[in-house]
């Protein structure tokens, strides 16, 4: 069961990607938005995408109607937190394209929010 359950949070997390990247690009390329907000706005239209995905369909089995967007949307707050650490580090630290600082934080978050999504998100009452 957890390996099915991570690997429909993992397609999930591919949908969420992608948003978050398109969202991200938009921000970037047409609006001209700094990096760091631009990444947090996409950070928040990509949880929104997750969690409801997440309730419906991943852990719909394990808790999902009893998941509060509260709860997953303070874990998310802990993921934003990371993923723009890792944004301002790549972009205002070290001087890199925030294209890098993207893909470091698409390796580094998503572990963090399986974890927190499995065992209290979307835990089992």
């Amino acid at each position: 069961m957890m390996v099915r359950r991570f690997m429909k949070f993992a397609v999930v997390g591919v949908i969420a990607t992608v948003t978050h990247t398109s969202v991200f690009s938009v921000c970037i390329e047409l609006l001209h938005i700094e990096p760091v907000r631009a990444n947090a706005m996409a950070f928040v239209v990509a949880v929104l995408v997750g969690y409801a995905l997440n309730r419906s369909w991943t852990f719909a089995e394990h808790g999902g109607a009893d998941a509060k967007l509260w709860r997953y949307m303070a874990g998310a707050l802990a993921g934003l937190a990371v993923n723009s650490a890792i944004m301002y580090f790549a972009t205002h630290m070290m001087g890199w394209s925030p294209y890098i600082g993207l893909a470091l934080a698409l390796v580094i978050v998503p572990p963090l929010s399986f974890a927190l999504n499995q065992f209290w998100v979307f835990r089992r009452r």
